[in-house]
């Protein structure tokens, strides 16, 4: 008698900025995201006997922080275009990943069949949180990655490295703020989420009967490389 594989849910997590100097690569960050999107679509079709893949998308400025779609089918969600995505004002990150990582992690509570992968996409520094700061971030950031959360930081035009290290994030791409850079920065994303997908689908093929615990050593063990790249030869650094 065949085994029933358990389908496993896969959070697709996007906290993006939109402050107002994202005015300089809001075309291509636009048609970026609408790729990583349309590889969460693909994965979806391609795996949906083993995986359900769940798309979140978080836009934040200091006039709002926006959750555009959440936990959402992502062959039900708009793409990104310029008029929902209109870059303004400051950069309240702090708040921004604080508020969408702690209602995540409430939800899940009771979930032992998930994975998360969290991406933060930036252009400046944090300046306009009220409440979380950095040492209340980090320490949520290090705690959900104990808890087999994957977190990956894309960022361009500041100490990219230096503000990846303060928030505990070890998976970094900084890219120069350029059309042609911030397009292959997204399609590395979209890369390693497809990649994620396959790993995924392997392991709900051969562990049917993995534990909670297997499933956190699982994804800790992947998550320390999520932007290895599956597909060598694009020069990409």
């Amino acid at each position: 008698m065949e085994k029933t594989i358990a389908k496993t849910k896969v959070y697709n997590v996007i906290i993006m900025d939109r402050s107002g100097s994202m005015w300089d690569i809001q075309k291509p960050a636009i048609m970026g995201f609408n790729e990583v999107l349309g590889g969460v679509k693909a994965a979806a079709q391609k795996y949906a006997e083993t995986q359900e893949q769940l798309m979140t998308l978080v836009l934040f400025d200091s006039t709002s922080i926006d959750e555009v779609y959440w936990n959402a089918d992502p062959a039900r969600v708009p793409i990104l275009t310029d008029e929902t995505y209109v870059p303004g004002s400051s950069t309240p990150l702090y708040d921004a990943m604080g508020r969408t990582l702690t209602k995540l992690e409430k939800e899940l509570k009771g979930d032992e069949n998930h994975s998360v992968v969290v991406t933060v996409i930036t252009d400046g520094y944090e300046n306009d949180s009220h409440e979380y700061g950095l040492a209340a971030i980090k320490a949520l950031v290090e705690h959900l990655k104990e808890e087999g959360w994957s977190f990956a930081y894309m960022g361009t035009d500041h100490d990219v490295h230096g503000v990846s290290v303060s928030l505990s994030i070890t998976n970094v791409v900084k890219f120069e703020k350029t059309e042609e850079e911030t397009l292959k920065t997204f399609r590395k994303e979209r890369r390693a989420r497809e990649k994620w997908a396959e790993e995924e689908n392997m392991f709900n093929i051969s562990c049917a009967d993995a534990t909670f615990e297997d499933r956190i050593r699982f994804n800790k063990q992947r998550a320390k490389k999520f932007y290895r790249d599956p597909n060598p030869g694009h020069g990409e650094k």
